[in-house]
């Protein structure tokens, strides 16, 4: 097993030297830093956790990787880990990938040298291949994905939580309903649509492929793709958005095409992002918020870290909650309503219906 010994006579430099550039906490020189990690990489030197805790009890540190602060569901997610991390005594380290498969590496690569306790993992991508290295030897837990891998996975059950959202739209009486996608390749996505058309599929809803909008990357991708799915003859009478950011594109691309919401078009999201409720009408949307199950992922992570054991394999699901606010109005109400109306007319004006 190759030790610090044998980094520090590869990089030509002594042992204390080693131990403070990997430290990232005492300074050393970038040129001499660049030899030790380069004699680090080339040795595949992986400090031992064990050894290290005991000798220094812990970094009480823990990464968290998420795929892009600046969407609005991931500030709640490191609200909720600061929370519990600061609660158990440990500080938290932000590593925001923005979507990037190679910030990713960097990040892992960061917070081993930098000896973090553990580490929960959002990923960016589906390839989890350049993490498998980690797994094993760091105590991690992977939050709202589920891979293959010998590590614990902890996420909602995306496929029952968009059956609740598009039930939502079809028990209300909606049957030509869009479904807003932005990356179908995504696991989530594709479980979401399974779900999706699942709850289509119970209603005898087949046509449904013409009401799917692809591709939808940013607020403007859902303004513009609404005007456009509004100027159709049969336009829908219900949208499911696939993520919360969609909702402000949508919302403004239906005011400008002269319709209101949910007179005109209902609308259902997922996240439940903070700012939605405060939308005009607030919007319906399903909730999978970390508030309810930061404890349980964190509590994983920290049996780890307290038994000095990296956990294998294991998948927990949990379900998603609808928060119905003004965002759907139900058409089989005002259907009945309006055959009412017309019956009442028709008896007290005297008409006389015709078979």
């Amino acid at each position: 097993m190759v030790g610090i010994r044998d980094v520090a006579k590869y990089a030509g430099v002594s042992p204390s030297t080693v131990s403070r550039a990997l430290s990232g906490v005492a300074f050393v020189e970038p040129e001499t830093k660049e030899k030790v990690m380069k004699a680090v990489s080339d040795l595949n030197y992986k400090p031992n956790l064990a050894a290290r805790s005991l000798k220094k009890g812990g970094s009480k540190l823990i990464g968290l990787i998420i795929p892009d602060i600046m969407n609005p569901y991931y500030p709640e997610v490191v609200k909720y880990m600061e929370a519990c991390a600061t609660k158990a005594g440990y500080s938290l380290i932000l590593c925001d990938a923005l979507g990037d498969v190679k910030k990713e590496k960097e990040y892992f690569k960061t917070l081993k040298y930098l000896f973090v306790d553990g580490i929960l993992y959002i990923a960016s991508t589906e390839d989890v291949e350049h993490v498998k290295p980690y797994i094993g030897e760091i105590p991690m837990v992977i939050v709202n994905r589920t891979f293959d891998v010998d590590a614990p996975c902890i996420n909602i059950d995306n496929a029952d939580a968009a059956y609740q959202a598009v039930k939502c739209l079809t028990d209300n009486g909606h049957r030509k309903i869009a479904l807003y996608i932005n990356d179908k390749d995504r696991q989530y996505n594709r479980e979401r649509l399974a779900g999706a058309l699942e709850a289509l599929g119970e209603c005898g809803i087949e046509d449904y492929e013409k009401y799917i909008v692809r591709d939808v990357e940013s607020e403007d991708d859902a303004y513009y793709k609404t005007l456009e799915l509004m100027r159709h003859e049969e336009r829908p009478t219900g949208v499911f958005m696939f993520n919360d950011f969609m909702a402000y594109g949508v919302y403004r691309g239906i005011t400008k095409s002269g319709l209101r919401i949910p007179d005109d078009i209902s609308v259902v999201g997922f996240d439940d992002i903070p700012q939605v409720k405060y939308l005009d009408p607030p919007l319906t949307t399903l909730r999978h918020s970390l508030a309810d199950t930061a404890g349980i992922i964190f509590e994983q992570l920290m049996e780890q870290i307290k038994t000095q054991t990296c956990a294998h394999k294991s998948q927990t699901y949990f379900k998603g909650r609808l928060i119905e606010r003004e965002s759907v109005k139900n058409l089989i109400s005002r259907s009945v309503s309006e055959r009412d109306a017309q019956t009442h007319s028709g008896q007290s004006g005297g008409t006389k219906w015709k078979k």
